[in-house]
């Protein structure tokens, strides 16, 4: 395995508004993976998969189902949202005379009446979700192993939130977390390990996807561009990043970096003089490591290009 000691991830992969974009995938034996979170930051994630309960009718035949999701019974589908009657559960079984058959108690439970008394039944929840909360490690990354879901609904890399289907994520070998370190696997390459929203893959092969949820940013503007890297004297110019807290680092001594702060101009500035000298000093090229929110992606001095004039990002 490589020793890589920073995720390196373009901020944007320039997809329409819809394809939302997560650091996830699956490994071959279906463990989960969510990576490039800062070390033991919690995060929540939403998982739908089918779910069956038992449930026993009472001694008059009536089942009575206290859910807000669509269920079914023995094939009959049940939205509780819909206008079902309101009637108060009968205390005996000769008030259920004039009944429906599925009404709606004083309560909001479904109830349904002909079943067999004190007979146990399967409800089934083809939708059903619950929230859980995962810690990244050391590391920054969570993992749960033999995982099964039909959709996930994870943080995106724009700092949105929407829906995964867990069949598409991309397959990857694992990672790998000793005494702190992150370890990635022989030839992991950040940019084919990026899950795609549900939308946006029903988005590429012309079908219609099943119900997404779509979150947008709330604390930085979404990536609209791909950032674009220059440099002027010894000067490093990012553009095209929404706004938010960057760190420029510098690859060949990760202590050294500085924090900037970038506002609607969509830029930053970094004097990086002091490292040149350094890495010139030790005969190779330089390069450096532009991070946002747990994001990174690495820029070589010598590959950029050359501009004449200064943007004012402040």
């Amino acid at each position: 395995m490589n020793k890589i000691l920073t995720v390196l991830i373009f901020i944007s992969l320039q997809l329409p508004a819809i394809a939302q974009q997560a650091t996830a995938f699956k490994d071959k034996n279906s463990s989960l993976f969510l990576y490039a979170l800062p070390p033991n930051q919690t995060v929540e994630i939403e998982i739908q998969k089918p779910l069956e309960k038992a449930i026993q009718a009472n001694s008059c035949g009536l089942i009575v189902i206290k859910s807000t999701e669509t269920f079914s019974i023995e094939n009959q589908t049940v939205t509780p949202s819909f206008n079902f009657d309101v009637r108060e559960l009968p205390k005996t079984c000769v008030e259920l005379a004039g009944y429906p058959q599925t009404f709606k108690t004083l309560t909001g439970a479904i109830a349904i009446g002909g079943k067999v008394p004190n007979a146990a039944y399967t409800v089934s929840y083809p939708s059903h979700k619950v929230k859980r909360n995962l810690t990244a490690n050391a590391c920054g990354f969570a993992q749960i192993r033999n995982f099964s879901a039909s959709f996930l609904n994870l943080p995106t890399i724009t700092a949105g939130r929407a829906d995964f289907a867990f069949s598409a994520l991309p397959i990857k070998e694992p990672l790998l977390c000793l005494k702190n370190t992150l370890y990635f696997p022989l030839g992991f390459n950040p940019r084919d390990a990026l899950a795609q929203s549900a939308a946006g893959i029903a988005n590429a092969v012309g079908v219609t996807a099943p119900p997404v949820t779509v979150t947008p940013p709330t604390t930085v503007t979404s990536q609209t561009a791909q950032p674009v890297a220059a440099r002027s004297g010894n000067n490093l110019i990012v553009s095209s990043i929404p706004p938010g807290d960057y760190t420029v680092t510098n690859a060949a001594n990760p202590l050294q970096k500085k924090t900037y702060t970038v506002t609607s101009k969509a830029c930053l500035v970094s004097d990086v003089s002091d490292w040149l000298r350094l890495r010139t000093q030790i005969g190779s090229p330089s390069a450096f490591l532009i991070s946002r929110q747990g994001l990174t992606f690495p820029i070589v001095w010598n590959a950029l290009q050359q501009v004449p004039t200064i943007p004012i990002c402040k």
